[in-house]
């Protein structure tokens, strides 16, 4: 499993790079062309990134009870990576000037990001017995807290 994750993680963190440092030349002195094409390459690389991080849960959706400990050492890894843009998503956030809309929306978040540690936590005492269920349950928790923080962003 640490094979995947290293893989894994270097599949995006290039690509996150990449994505900062077009940001950064977006905002620079060129043309207007130049930060359209910029803007879309940042885009594209954000997509890639996104899959990525989607692929790396398609790796570990089939792993059996024997392979616990690498499912959630992946579970992690994504968990961290999230944390980190909800993070940012909530230092960008203020409520005074939010829409009810967004504020629905980070509600949402807040209650999902809840939900999914708890499905987290629940599968460190999963059995042989349970296993198939809690990491189903994790995974579509994960689903829900991933889209809540995707319509978080647009709001």
């Amino acid at each position: 499993m640490n094979m995947i994750n290293q893989n894994s993680s270097a599949r995006y963190l290039p690509v996150a790079l990449l994505a900062a440092s077009l940001t950064a030349l977006a905002f620079t002195g060129c043309s207007k062309q130049d930060r359209n094409d910029a803007g879309d390459k940042v885009k594209d690389a954000y997509q890639d990134t996104k899959t990525a991080v989607s692929n790396g849960w398609d790796n570990v959706k089939s792993y059996t009870f024997d392979k616990r400990n690498d499912f959630s050492a992946n579970a992690k890894a994504v968990t961290s990576k999230m944390d980190a843009q909800v993070a940012e998503l909530r230092a960008s956030y203020s409520e005074a000037t939010a829409s009810a809309s967004r504020k629905a929306a980070m509600a949402e978040l807040k209650d999902s990001e809840a939900d999914y540690k708890s499905k987290l936590d629940a599968l460190g005492s999963a059995t042989a017995d349970t296993w198939d269920s809690a990491k189903q349950n994790v995974i579509a928790s994960w689903d829900k807290l991933e889209a809540n923080y995707y319509k978080a962003r647009a709001n």
